[in-house]
């Protein structure tokens, strides 16, 4: 486990006066950094083939669509660069799916076309998803530095540790999609914020990575305001610090808000060129479809809403369903443990404990970023988006929470029996690490492939969350685990009506090679050989159409997971008597 160093001074030159700082409580070296590119690897390498067995999403396949554009209009700059420049070359490239921001759809496009060139992927799907699988392994990197400079080592392993086995985003950091990427860009920005408290040139750094979260997602937009509250109190604690007589210990100006203020709109709108064609009008535009987005039927309680007010409790409730038990109860201790070096000083001695705040004000940094993302959500205004993707921002600090419990704990039994226990004692974190993350990677494992329909032991798993009338999928994913069944039933081919699958969605599997050609997506009901129905809330209309087209009530085969049904699949009797010798 690390240990606390005053300064870093030695590694740097001193500073004058004026820009002089305190640094962060425990040292990180070279070799942390190689121990994160570790993480970073092995998660990437777990990710890439789990993937192979799952169906694409239907978001997914939208993005499919515009890194094929984003990449042939690349292709066209380097032919054609005059071309490719102009408001019809620009337009033709980057229109499509202009509702988001292209960083990563950009990234998507360049695996696609280095997958086209030197065969690097076994599926196509794999070269389109690649991208977002890169940026989950540097979350684990990221998060062991930022955990370890915090709390020390021990903290930083289990941070990293408890993001990686969280059902929920390991199923999302296999996808073409957003979630996972402006989580991690978000808490690459909130550290580099952190560092330019105490480190000028960090300020830089926080300007241009929060264009690249600007170019990400719009979640971006609320972060400044986040970090600018935590800013402000901590100039509060360091004028209650400069009056007892201490130094100032962190920067008494915001380098960061500037540099990100105009840092990160230049690189977002430097790296989206339908943004340079009629700007205020696509900016607008743009705005308007966040500010104003539709809203998704999401099913809660035994209750589908459609329209807000959504109830507030939705994210923390759904946290608490989805997110492993021993996870959440770590982050829980920490943060209670943490909770008096938070507070304001006159409540501090009230409060038990050791916790002191170092002069980062580090765990109001932590707590206001866990909590943001949560809170928006939970806002009665806020649009009915549905999946808890949208506060994985808050899992991040969530980890290192866990990670400083853990470390705590080590700390308490160091002191009351390691001197007992003597050189056995190096063995006791290993093995209480392993008790700790065990439940969640059998958690994980046990998710594979139902990623959106698994919850935890807090929901009473998955079928007590059946019970309580939870949502159990959306985006039509799941139709990747009926390949095998349809391949059988269809040996000749056919054609299935898809449901909550997209035709694209379902184009993949036949490029990835899992469904023949020679199975059809059938364009109705009536059409089609086979029918789909994903269980969720909105489709209980579709089961009543296919027994009205079909004449009988009983599918040919249910998918669950763990019991639960997840797709029927009913069989048109057209079929049956075609089939008939």
């Amino acid at each position: 486990m690390s240990t606390p160093v005053a300064s870093e001074s030695a590694a740097e030159p001193r500073a004058p006066r004026s820009m002089r700082v305190a640094a962060t409580p425990f040292h990180v070296g070279w070799r942390d950094h190689l121990f994160g590119l570790a993480l970073c690897v092995a998660y990437v390498s777990v990710l890439l083939p789990a993937s192979a067995g799952m169906g694409m999403s239907r978001d997914e396949s939208f993005y499919v669509i515009a890194a094929e554009r984003y990449g042939a209009w690349i292709e066209r700059l380097f032919e054609d660069s005059r071309g490719a420049r102009t408001p019809e070359g620009i337009t033709e490239g980057w229109e499509y799916n202009n509702e988001h921001p292209p960083v990563f759809k950009v990234l998507f496009a360049l695996s696609w076309m280095a997958d086209k060139k030197w065969d690097v992927f076994p599926e196509d799907s794999m070269a389109f998803r690649f991208p977002g699988m890169v940026s989950a392994g540097l979350m684990l990197w990221l998060l062991y530095i930022f955990g370890a400079r915090a709390f020390g080592r021990t903290a930083g392993v289990i941070a990293a540790l408890s993001y990686a086995l969280l059902p929920r985003p390991f199923y999302h950091a296999q996808l073409d999609c957003f979630d996972v990427p402006i989580a991690f860009m978000l808490t690459l920005v909130t550290y580099c914020y952190w560092r330019s408290l105490t480190r000028r040139r960090w300020a830089i750094w926080t300007g241009i990575a929060y264009g690249f979260a600007l170019g990400t997602k719009h979640n971006a937009w609320i972060l400044p305001g986040v970090l600018l509250i935590h800013w402000v109190w901590t100039l509060l604690g360091e004028i209650a610090e400069r009056r007892a007589g201490k130094p100032w210990a962190v920067s008494y100006v915001p380098w960061w808000l500037p540099a990100s203020l105009l840092i990160g709109p230049a690189i977002f709108f430097a790296t989206w060129p339908w943004m340079w064609l009629e700007t205020k009008a696509h900016l607008s535009s743009y705005v308007r479809f966040h500010v104003h987005h539709v809203h998704y039927n999401y099913a809660y309680f035994g209750v589908n809403w459609f329209r807000p007010p959504f109830p507030v409790h939705v994210p923390f409730v759904m946290t608490f369903f989805t997110v492993p038990l021993s996870t959440l109860s770590l982050a829980l201790v920490g943060i209670g443990a943490r909770l008096r070096a938070v507070v304001p000083p006159v409540l501090r001695a009230k409060l038990p404990g050791i916790a002191t705040p170092d002069r980062h004000r580090t765990d109001v940094l932590l707590l206001g970023t866990f909590l943001a993302p949560l809170v928006v959500i939970a806002l009665p205004s806020t649009p009915i988006f549905g999946g808890t993707k949208h506060w994985f921002a808050s899992y991040p600090p969530m980890a290192i929470f866990a990670g400083y419990a853990f470390t705590r704990a080590i700390e308490i039994l160091r002191e009351r029996y390691g001197q007992r226990l003597g050189s056995a004692w190096r063995a006791v974190p290993f093995v209480a690490g392993a008790l700790v993350m065990t439940p969640p990677l059998l958690e994980t494992e046990h998710s594979h492939m139902f990623g959106l329909s698994h919850y935890t032991v807090g929901a009473g798993g998955v079928a007590g969350a059946a019970d309580h009338g939870m949502n159990r999928q959306f985006w039509g994913f799941t139709t990747g685990s009926l390949t095998e069944w349809l391949k059988h039933r269809m040996p000749n081919g056919g054609s299935v009506w898809l449901c909550d699958t997209t035709w694209w969605a379902w184009q993949m599997l036949q490029r990835d090679g899992r469904v023949p050609t020679s199975i059809r997506a059938a364009q109705s009901i009536a059409s089609a050989d086979y029918a789909l129905v994903h269980h969720e809330h909105h489709f209980v209309k579709v089961d009543y159409q296919i027994w009205t087209v079909y004449g009988r009530v009983d599918p040919v085969y249910v998918l669950t997971h763990d019991g639960v049904p997840i797709i029927s699949v009913y069989e048109n009797p057209a079929r049956r008597r075609r089939s008939r010798p």
